[in-house]
This record gives structure tokens, C-alpha cells and sequence, in this order.
């Protein structure tokens, strides 16, 4: 069997939370042949089911009634009720949820796989649990839901016959409860076919108000961005030479970042917004160097930086504090990084470094490039997705 028929439940809401990952992983799939379908939900209350194909994928966006805040986190009603009825009435060869311990991913996967024996595959992003992700939510969240979350995210991954991990420390919580044969690490990819490769951005600069000397650093926000992740490169942006013209540039959510931003401080930023990689893509190559600070915890060393890959498919540096799985990942490619760690004046020395060596910098962005489409990109990680896939098929032949 080379053609499988692939069903991918994703937790969240359409073209949100994981979908960055759920879909381009889905697009490399499909270009190796397969059949694939991606159970997503509406982001407004809808009655109706909305089905498109886009890169070659089925996507079937279901109706939801309540609220985007709530069903964006797995716990949907109806678009829940309409993706079991899918599955009962719809044979696939893989299910697979992105966070199987949330409803909207696990159950259908489940359902699907007790009624057709499909073969059932989970990732793991983070560590939900207690000591993780567990305790940074309110209490309304632990009274009302907290019971469910303890329970199947260990429980959905007993019942599933293999689990792709984001980690290593993912990896060895995973050993307790399952067979190491049947758990696969798979970071997160570089988006090359959407973001193009642009060496020298002194020209786009300009047409977004940006001077060809100003030296620029990104970030991409997440939906759960930490004021922690920022305020070591303010320190240090404040220490350089005045004279030198720095910016820096925030996509994602930015109201209340800049909320909590000191006013003497907010000359310095750009807010870019949200973006799709397709079609705002120049934003992205106004940047310099991409920086990425992560406090020391739990969650952080269990997961892996998404972003990580966009800004390789960028042909961009990251400056960074190497926490958890991104830790041996620069020691293996460190052309690619500038490791620093979370002391300004640590950052301000490795900013004036960058200042001193612009031409080596933008010279060594086609390397990085490379990295991104030869190791990182999504269609390498969709391979790894698809040989797990048939290596988990024989091991139930076996």
C-alpha cells in the first residue's frame, strides 16, 4: 500500500493555533501521493459546513456555535458532534490529531479508530500537565476543564499506536506509557514555499520606512507571548550607541504588547500585524535578525519554537538563549545562530558584533537558506510523518 487515506483532526480553529503546523505538514503529505483531509473548525458561529481544497488537501471547515475563544482550544459542540459524525461514516487508513487530549483533536481519532481499526497517530507539543502548561491556567480553567486535561493527555496517548513528540524531554515522558518504537521526534518546519529568499533587503526597507543602514530584529508572537521573551533586547537595544539606528520589528498580536511597553521605548518598535507567509511575506525579509529569548521552564524545554523554522526559510540569523530541544540543534548548525544568553550586556556585545560584520552577516543568509529547504523545510518533516506512518503499518503486520 503506497496511496493512504489520511484524516487529520485539528484541534483549533481554521488557520489558527497549530494550523501552521497541521496544514503544511498535510500539503507534504499530499505531494507524496496521499489522500488528505484536514477536520477544522469556523472561527465564527456558522450553521453551515464550508468544504475547499487548497494545495491539494481536503479541508472541511465545520459549523461551531460557541464562542472562537473556547472552541480555538479544542472544547467545540457542534463542529465536535459534526467531525464524529464524519468519521463514523467516512474509512480512513491514518487519523491524526495535533493535541489528541483536547476533544475537538482526540475524540474523532479515537472514535474513528475503535470503529474502522484505522491506524491512530498523536503529537505531543507541550507539557499540559502539572509542572507544565497545567499550572499557568486560571482557575475557572482547572475547575471546570482541569480534570479532563490531567486525564487524557496521558490517556490519548495509550490509546493511540504511535506519538510524534516535539522533544526530548517529550520523548522520555512518552517512554513511561509507550513503546520507544512507536514515539518519532519531529520538530517543526521551515515554510520555504511560501516565504521566497531575499539576500539583500535594503530596498524593501524603504518602501516600509525603513533607512537601508537601520539595523533590524524580528519576532513572531505567539497567542501566548511572554513580556519576559522582550525585555532582555530592550535592556539592550538602550545600552548601544545612539547613533545607530535600530528597530524592532513585532508580527503577531501587538495591543498589548505595547501596553506594556515603556513609553521611552516605543520609538523602537514597528508593529507588522498578523501575516500570511503567502502574501505578506515581504514583511518578514525586512528583518535583519530574528531573535528568540526563552525563560528556563518546563514548558519551554518540552516544546519546541515554531518560529524557529520560518525565520531559517527567511535566510535569517537568530539570536537567541538556547533552552531545551533548540539547545544541540544550534551546536549542530550554529552558521545559523548568534547564542547569547539573557544578560544585557551579553546581548549588547553580541549586537555590536552583528554591527561589525553586516557584510560577512547577509553574506552567509544563502547558507542558512539551504539549511532551511535541505533540512527544515516542511516537505523533509512530512517524509518523517510518512515513513512512521508505514513503519508503525508493518509493525502491526508483524
Amino acid at each position: 500500500m503506497n496511496k493512504l487515506n489520511i484524516l487529520i483532526s485539528h484541534t483549533s480553529i481554521y488557520k489558527k493555533a497549530g494550523w501552521g503546523r497541521v496544514f503544511p505538514l498535510a500539503v507534504g503529505l499530499a505531494k507524496q501521493g496521499h489522500n488528505v483531509t484536514i477536520l477544522t473548525t469556523n472561527p465564527k458561529y456558522s450553521f453551515f459546513t464550508r468544504k475547499t481544497i487548497t494545495n491539494n488537501v481536503n479541508i472541511i471547515i465545520l459549523p461551531e456555535i460557541i464562542p472562537a475563544r473556547i472552541a480555538g482550544l479544542g472544547f467545540g459542540f457542534l463542529s465536535l458532534l459534526l467531525k464524529v459524525f464524519h468519521v463514523v461514516f467516512h474509512k480512513y487508513d491514518v487519523v491524526q490529531s495535533d493535541n489528541g487530549h483536547r476533544p475537538l483533536g482526540g475524540i474523532p481519532c479515537r472514535v474513528h479508530k475503535k470503529l474502522h481499526n484505522s491506524l491512530y497517530v498523536s503529537e505531543w507539543y507541550d507539557w499540559y500537565g502539572k509542572g507544565g502548561q497545567y499550572d499557568t491556567k486560571k482557575k475557572i480553567f482547572k475547575l471546570l476543564l482541569g480534570w479532563y486535561e490531567l486525564k487524557y493527555e496521558i490517556k490519548d496517548k495509550k490509546v493511540a499506536d504511535g506519538v510524534v513528540v516535539l522533544s526530548e524531554v517529550l520523548r522520555e515522558r512518552a517512554e513511561q506509557i509507550k513503546s520507544p518504537d512507536r514515539i518519532v521526534k519531529i520538530h517543526g518546519g521551515a515554510d520555504v514555499l511560501s516565504i521566497p529568499f531575499l539576500k539583500n533587503n535594503s530596498i524593501l526597507k524603504l518602501k516600509y520606512g525603513l533607512s537601508t543602514d537601520t539595523l533590524t530584529f524580528g519576532y513572531i508572537t505567539s497567542n501566548s507571548y511572554n513580556m519576559a521573551e522582550f525585555s532582555p533586547l530592550i535592556d539592550a537595544v538602550n545600552r548601544i550607541d545612539k547613533t545607530i539606528s535600530i528597530k524592532i520589528l513585532i508580527f503577531g498580536e501587538s495591543s498589548s504588547i505595547a501596553d506594556q511597553l515603556p513609553r521611552d521605548v516605543l520609538e523602537k518598535f514597528m508593529f507588522m500585524g498578523w501575516i500570511d507567509f503567502a502574501k505578506d511575506y515581504e514583511k518578514l525579509q525586512c528583518v535583519d535578525v530574528f531573535f528568540l529569548f526563552k525563560e528556563v521552564s518546563l514548558g519551554n524545554k518540552a516544546g519546541w519554537p515554531n518560529c524557529i523554522g520560518d525565520y531559517l526559510a527567511c535566510g535569517r540569523h537568530i539570536m537567541l538563549n538556547p533552552v531545551g530541544e533548540p539547545e544541540n540543534f544550534v551546536k549542530k548548525y550554529p552558521f545559523a545562530f548568534f547564542e547569547t544568553n539573557r544578560d544585557p550586556n551579553d546581548i549588547k556585545k553580541t549586537i555590536e558584533k552583528i554591527i561589525k560584520n553586516r557584510e560577512i552577516i547577509e553574506d552567509s543568509r544563502t547558507q542558512i537558506r539551504e539549511l532551511a529547504e535541505q533540512q527544515v523545510s516542511w516537505e523533509a518533516k512530512s517524509q518523517q510523518l510518512n515513513d512512521f506512518y508505514f513503519y508503525l503499518m508493518n509493525l502491526q503486520i508483524s
